[in-house]
């Protein structure tokens, strides 16, 4: 795939020392705090190779995560549990200790900060959310994309769903949270990026269903569906600026417009099989509309302001197939209802199914995983908050200094056309 998912950069963070001198009380104190200031500076590496093995990156976040748990909630037992509703956990006394600093995926100057341990392990989930996206790009990227690559891709497009939406939905576990307009906090763009990945979930299985040849009603209106939910990531960003936005919201309208021209592609097809020529030109002649809209977005997106991957679409072989496959439709639906059918081509537009049954792409739920072995009533006990300074409880701000972005590898994207029927096992 040449390019094919637009990305935005992994937000950028301040070094954590993870020192609380005299709180610690007892070297397994020292050690979980020793353990995480490690962790969490092999984490951040990791998330700059989109490439990186998915088992190995998923393992670290995972104990990174688990060894953090303790520092959220009030370790009651060994057992504890934070997505557990019913055990009352309450909140750590740790929290507001350590002051943690998060750049913007979207906002390159600014940085934001918060002496408050869920900022952190939400921003972590984010982090880790906004990497598997880009591995699934890397796995899109391959010369020639396999099954398994496929099923990888879906995997992690659906879990990175999850992890937004989870993020979204805990947001309001720390202070300002979402009065930084544009910030990875802001509702408007932490709806974005949920709606970004399950559109993109949504194309790997309008791919698959194409290159099985399922039923062409089926894939119009799996397209169709796709388009719709590009479409609600694009209002979602209507009113933030397109000096940060611009890129991303071309992406996302390009992405809508184009999955309109497959819809109506397959519509057309579909209607041509049971006779309705005249429908089926009207059509065709809507999906070729689309597809000059998408072009002009395509176009649009190279020039657009913003941060982020470029793509190029227009010389993707599952973006050009479609021009002929619409006119190739076209003829034939306008040649036999010259000489058969002759039937009325309406003026309307025809109707899309959005309302397909099964299919459909679910987000992966994330649950935060239970606390380290190392956490226990004991140990927890041992963090002496009397010994710690006097915590800054104020809501999250803007920082005053900047981070340095992210220096990520890139990804790879091949410029070989795949030797499938569709064009690409998954767009």
């Amino acid at each position: 795939m040449s390019h094919w998912f637009h990305r935005n950069p992994i937000k950028p963070t301040e070094f954590v020392k993870f020192e609380l001198k005299g709180v610690l009380t007892t070297d397994t104190c020292s050690k979980i705090c020793g353990e995480l200031r490690l962790r969490r500076d092999k984490l951040v590496g990791q998330f700059k190779n989109a490439s990186n093995d998915l088992e190995e990156v998923t393992k670290e976040f995972n104990e990174y995560l688990r060894l953090f748990a303790g520092f959220l909630i009030e370790i009651q037992s060994s057992m504890a549990e934070l997505e557990n509703k019913d055990a009352g956990n309450k909140n750590s006394k740790l929290i507001p200790l350590i002051r943690f600093k998060w750049g913007n995926s979207m906002l390159p100057q600014t940085a934001t900060e918060v002496s408050d341990t869920w900022f952190e392990a939400l921003s972590m989930i984010q982090c880790m959310a906004m990497w598997l996206t880009k591995h699934a790009a890397s796995m899109a990227g391959k010369d020639e994309v396999r099954e398994t690559d496929a099923k990888e891709c879906l995997q992690c497009l659906r879990q990175a769903g999850g992890m937004f939406q989870y993020v979204k939905e805990e947001s309001s576990k720390f202070s300002g949270a979402n009065e930084v307009e544009g910030s990875d906090f802001d509702p408007k763009v932490m709806e974005t990026y949920v709606l970004t990945a399950t559109a993109e979930a949504q194309e790997v299985i309008v791919a698959r269903a194409i290159e099985m040849k399922h039923d062409d009603g089926l894939i119009s209106s799996l397209a169709a569906v796709t388009a719709s939910i590009f479409s609600k990531a694009d209002q979602c960003l209507n009113n933030l600026p397109d000096e940060q936005f611009a890129r991303w919201r071309r992406y996302l309208q390009l992405k809508h417009h184009f999955y309109l021209a497959y819809a109506y592609a397959f519509l057309g097809q579909k209607q041509l099989s049971e006779d309705k020529c005249g429908e089926a030109v009207r059509a065709c002649k809507q999906g070729i509309a689309e597809y000059g809209v998408a072009k002009e977005m395509a176009a649009m997106y190279a020039t657009a302001t913003g941060p982020g991957t470029r793509i190029k679409p227009e010389s993707h072989l599952f973006f050009r197939r479609i021009e002929p496959l619409l006119n190739r439709h076209l003829e034939k639906a306008e040649r036999e209802n010259g000489f058969i059918y002759h039937q009325k081509v309406p003026d309307e537009i025809p109707q899309l199914d959005v309302e397909a049954t099964y299919g459909l792409a679910k987000l992966d739920s994330f649950k935060y995983p239970p606390p380290a072995e190392l956490w226990n009533t004991a140990v927890y006990s041992a963090f002496d908050i009397s010994k710690a300074k006097m915590p800054d409880f104020s809501k999250m701000k803007k920082s005053k200094s900047k981070l340095d972005p992210v220096h990520e590898e890139k990804i790879y994207q091949t410029e070989k056309d795949p030797s499938n029927s569709s064009g690409c096992v998954i767009a």
